[in-house]
Parts: C-alpha cells; sequence; structure tokens
C-alpha cells in the first residue's frame, strides 16, 4: 500500500512535501477544522478551560461543560443521556461490555463493537448504521423489525452530525419501540469534528457505563473543543448544507463514471472496478486507497467529499476519473 505523509492539516487539500493536491480521503466531512469562525471558538475554549482536563470525570472538582455537553448531545440523539469518552473505540467497546458473549453482531460491525455471538440470539444486537465501504445505509425497518428484539446496539460514529433530521444520526431515520433499549455508540472526530467519544442511551444505562473504570479513570475530551461543539452548532449546520450540495453535484457528474456506488445521504463514492490512483496522483489528486479493516486485505478505492470542497474540485475530480476508466 501507498503511504502518503503530509505536511499538515488535510481539508480541500493536503500537501506532500510542499506540493499541494487535491484531498478526497479521510472522514472529516464537515471540515469544521478549516473553518476560521470554528477555530476561533476553539482558541475562546483554550483561554477559558485550557486545551486539556486531566481528571477523573467523578473527582469532586468538575467542568460544568462536560455535562452541558453531554445534555446537548442527549437532545440531538433524541435520547435519555449521554456519556463522554475519550474516544469512539472506547465508546463501542463500554457499549458492549455489559452484554459480552450475548451479542449477535450484524453486518456491518465495526471492530469496536464486535464480541463473540452466542450460539442462539439472546435479543441483543449490534450494528453500525452507515458502512464506509460499501456507502450505504443500514437498513434499520428490517433490524428494528427483528423477532424478540431487546437492546439494540448501534455504532453511528459516520451517523451522528451527518444524516437524519438535522445531523440527528441513525436515530431519526426509524420509530423507536418502548420496549426496546437503544444505544447509540459514536465517534465525535467524524463529522463533529473532535477527539473524542460518546454513547447516548437511556438513563439506567447511562449509570452503568458511569460506574465502570474505562469511565471513572479516563480523561475526558478536551474542554476547549467541546467548547466549540456547544457555541458552534450553526457553524455545523451551514457546513452540513454545504456538503449536502457537494454530494447533489457530484452524484450529477458521477452519472459519467462507470462502476461507482453510491448513496445520495453520504459523501462516499466507492470505485467496484478500480481506478488507477497514481495516474490521479499525477494530477494532484489523492483518493482513499487502502485495506480496511485487514491491512493485509484487498485495497479499497473510495472518493471522500467534505464541505470544504468547490464545485471546481469536484468537476475536476470527475473529468479525471472519466479519462482514467476509459484507458
Amino acid at each position: 500500500m501507498d503511504t502518503y505523509l503530509l505536511d499538515g492539516a488535510p481539508g480541500r487539500t493536503a500537501k506532500i512535501s510542499g506540493k499541494e493536491y487535491l484531498f478526497f480521503s479521510g472522514y472529516a466531512y464537515l471540515g469544521v477544522q478549516q473553518v476560521p469562525e470554528f477555530i476561533a471558538l476553539v482558541k475562546e475554549g483554550t483561554d477559558k478551560y485550557g486545551w486539556l482536563h486531566p481528571s477523573s470525570r467523578i473527582s469532586n472538582t468538575r467542568l460544568a461543560l462536560f455535562e452541558e455537553c453531554e445534555a446537548l448531545l442527549s437532545y440531538i440523539t433524541g435520547c435519555e443521556s449521554t456519556v463522554l469518552l475519550p474516544s469512539g473505540f472506547t465508546a463501542g467497546q463500554l457499549a458492549t461490555q455489559k452484554w459480552a458473549g450475548s451479542i449477535t453482531n450484524l453486518q456491518p460491525s465495526h471492530p469496536a463493537i464486535q464480541t463473540p455471538n452466542p450460539a442462539e440470539p439472546t435479543g441483543v444486537y449490534a450494528v453500525d448504521a452507515v458502512n464506509v465501504l460499501t456507502a450505504a445505509i443500514t437498513d434499520f425497518y428490517k433490524v428494528n423489525s427483528l423477532p424478540g428484539l431487546q437492546t439494540l446496539i448501534i455504532d453511528d460514529s459516520h451517523g451522528i452530525g451527518l444524516i437524519g433530521n438535522n445531523g440527528s444520526g441513525a436515530g431519526s431515520l426509524f420509530k423507536r419501540h418502548n420496549n426496546v433499549e437503544y444505544i447509540f455508540t459514536y465517534s465525535l472526530s467524524k463529522a463533529i469534528g473532535i477527539n473524542g467519544g460518546a454513547i447516548s442511551c437511556p438513563a439506567t444505562m447511562a449509570g452503568w457505563f458511569r460506574s465502570q473504570p474505562v469511565y471513572t479513570a479516563s480523561t475526558g475530551p478536551s474542554p476547549a473543543l467541546l467548547y466549540a461543539i456547544l457555541k458552534g452548532q450553526h457553524i455545523y449546520q451551514a457546513q452540513r448544507e454545504k456538503l449536502r450540495q457537494n454530494v447533489l453535484y457530484f452524484m450529477q457528474l458521477a452519472q459519467n463514471i462507470p462502476g461507482i456506488a453510491y448513496h445520495p445521504s453520504l459523501p462516499i463514492f466507492v470505485f467496484l472496478q478500480g481506478v488507477d490512483e497514481q495516474a490521479l496522483l499525477n494530477n494532484n489528486i489523492i483518493i482513499s486507497s487502502f485495506a480496511y479493516p485487514n491491512p493485509a486485505g484487498k485495497k479499497i478505492q473510495r472518493v471522500v467529499l467534505n464541505a470544504l470542497h468547490t464545485k471546481t474540485d469536484l468537476g475536476f475530480l470527475a473529468q479525471q476519473l472519466v479519462m482514467d476508466t476509459k484507458l
């Protein structure tokens, strides 16, 4: 696998050894890390709270900011409670810990929520909201209708902030049953654009998660970044609309590109037949191209759009892809 060492934070473009390329990789869907107003909020948060709060969440001295951000995420996801954690992977592992050995993993299931499946279904299921390898959203009408469903754990890392009503994630894509526990686990580093993870769930389950060492003994996300989430909701809304327009535009262009799969609600376009990534690189374009989750597996080639791309960027990319597929 070719590895490109970037000179700095990528956004619309990225630099390799000082040379600039159009960047169509990574998962910073909304591109907030390059939005000046969002950066200013992070600086404000740093001035007020510092960039790190190295203290247990159960300390007798706490930042109210954490609870405020958890309340916001609960509102966004439509859940009773939210538990902030250091990473999305940590959140996924904690979300499944209580039922380890009793969870039936549906496909797709990120490694963070995978556990040994029981011999027979127990009514506890886990699944990803979005399959980023195939550019698909899980059929939750089907999943939500599973016989005997009692608990549904959803890894919404690639959905929260991006899909659903106003970026509310997978939870707004289906009607929730009163007799089912819904647990949403997710990374905050994709559309939301900060380091950290969270679990949104019923209040009783949140209490159990907060009693576990992975929560009590770990340092929470950066308070400066949480401040930016709280104060920057209008920025997320504006960036979502920009990304939506980019996806719509590139979908039109993609009609001329054979062997490409996509979903109208996702900024991910997968090449089913493969493309010459070296030819694209020669034309100053970087795409996502690597094997995952097994680095020794088959390479998956994709274009990932973000809200920072321009129509000119997308038109140039489409032109090069059409030329590539005709070779």
